[in-house]
């Protein structure tokens, strides 16, 4: 098992499958489609220009850069978070408050948050793949990769 470093903006832990992607992603441009609203959807990337187009971000540990885009970016992760639609954990390299908003958001308005570490360290980045188990332990700021 290897473990990384990390830095916590959010608290809990979780794990799932990695979804990782090299390009920051505009979370009101991917999930504010109409395909969002078809049911099983919801959390479908649907930005045509974005690598990881056509993939579902629900229960997986997602792994981006950074966020971009307009401040609705925090509604959207509120949206998904507090409906269980969303990933279990994000990993960034650089978090902003407007992505952290909506994890924040969703915690003390429903109930159920995420946890959102921050890690620049590309060892990390270049030894995740797509589906590999990952745990996040947002308390003691620790990445497992299985």
């Amino acid at each position: 098992m290897r473990e990384f470093k990390a830095r916590r903006v959010t608290g809990g832990c979780a794990n799932g499958p990695a979804l990782k992607t090299s390009q920051a992603i505009n979370f009101t441009g991917a999930m504010c489609k109409p395909a969002n609203l078809v049911p099983g959807r919801k959390a479908e990337i649907r930005d045509n220009h974005h690598e990881l187009f056509g993939k579902n971000v629900k229960g997986k540990v997602l792994l981006f850069p950074s966020a971009v885009g307009s401040t609705h970016t925090g509604l959207v992760i509120l949206d998904l978070v507090s409906r269980g639609q969303g990933p279990v954990a994000m990993i960034v390299q650089q978090a902003d408050s407007l992505l952290v908003s909506g994890i924040v958001l969703s915690e003390v308005w429903y109930g159920p948050g995420i946890p959102l570490l921050e890690c620049d360290d590309p060892a990390l980045f270049d030894a995740v793949s797509d589906g590999e188990m990952v745990e996040v332990d947002g308390d003691a700021e620790i990445i497992r990769l299985a």
